[in-house]
Order: structure tokens, then sequence, then C-alpha cells
């Protein structure tokens, strides 16, 4: 999977978790819903700093958006590396949680 293709599947997965619609998420990113769409379609690339926009408004950390969170690639990491994963993402979930 690339890049692009992680992002575009993780952004679209975080905003439904955290039941944001896409002019929700513009809004807070400053941006525009016609933006966000095309992002989710791939139309677009973000710049870095619209990517910790998104992560910022969604209450994550911008490298979740680049993380492949297949059961594949869960598969070779190291017990320590899924512990860590673990640790941020309850974090993380627990921030949505909170603000919700």
């Amino acid at each position: 999977m690339t890049l692009q293709e992680l992002f575009i599947e993780n952004l679209k997965e975080f905003r439904k978790m955290r039941k944001i619609s896409q002019m929700a998420l513009a809004e807070e990113c400053e941006s525009a819903q016609t933006y966000i769409s095309e992002l989710e379609m791939g139309k677009k690339s973000p710049s870095l700093l619209m990517v910790e926009r998104i992560a910022s408004a969604l209450g994550i950390e911008a490298v979740y958006l680049f993380q492949d969170r297949s059961p594949e690639a869960r598969k070779n990491l190291s017990h320590t590396q899924k512990q860590e994963m673990t640790d941020r993402m309850h974090s993380a979930l627990v921030k949505i949680v909170e603000d919700y």
C-alpha cells in the first residue's frame, strides 16, 4: 500500500471514528469541505502543515495518518512495538472519548 493510500484510509477511518463530517473537519482545519473530499478521493495531496492541522482536529498524532494498521503489518511488529502502538492508540482514544 502506498503512503497516499495509507493516508486516505486512515483519514477516513479516524474522521468516521470521531463522527466528524468533512465540513466540520474542514472548518477545524481552516479549509474547504471540497478540499477534504479531494484528499479522501486521492485527488489532492496535503502539505505537512495541513497534515498537522488534520491530526490536531482529529485529536491524534500526525504519524497515525501514515501508519499501516492492517493485520498483515501488525504481525511483523515486535512485542515492544505493539505495546507502544497500543499505548499511543489508547491515549488517542481516551482523548476522543473525553472530547465527545
